[in-house]
């Protein structure tokens, strides 16, 4: 109830009905649009690197590719380990394959996904 009968005062402040004044962040347009799109980001290369881990156990459990589920994974991946593939050796061991591509793929991604991020608040998240 204390929120409801606050007031946001011009300086970012908060001032309820009992008289307290706590500071509150407030955003502007652009930087609520780039904590948007930050979000959208972190969220498209989460999706990509939990594929490449699904991807991966499928692979170490002997999945068979015929299987619905398990092409539609390896079809969504491929194109995106396509330059990963014969940087390391693929032990296989009666159907079972340990793609130790896949596991450095989910690292570049998400380096890549964070270095994105990163470079997205230097260059706008003081914009006025």
């Amino acid at each position: 109830k204390e929120i409801q009968m606050s007031q946001l005062t011009d300086t970012g402040r908060v001032r309820s009905s009992t008289g307290r004044t706590s500071e509150v962040q407030v955003l502007t347009p652009n930087q609520e649009t780039l904590r948007r799109v930050i979000g959208l980001i972190q969220l498209g290369f989460g999706v990509l690197d939990g594929l490449i881990g699904l991807r991966f156990l499928l692979k170490l459990m002997a999945a068979n590719p015929a299987n619905p589920f398990a092409s539609m994974i390896y079809f969504i991946t491929s194109p995106f380990l396509w330059m990963f593939q014969g940087l390391t050796n693929t032990p296989s061991f009666e159907g079972i394959e340990i793609e130790f591509f896949s596991l450095i793929a989910i690292v570049v991604y998400s380096l890549l996904g964070w270095i994105i991020v990163q470079l997205l608040w230097v260059l706008f998240a003081r914009m006025k």
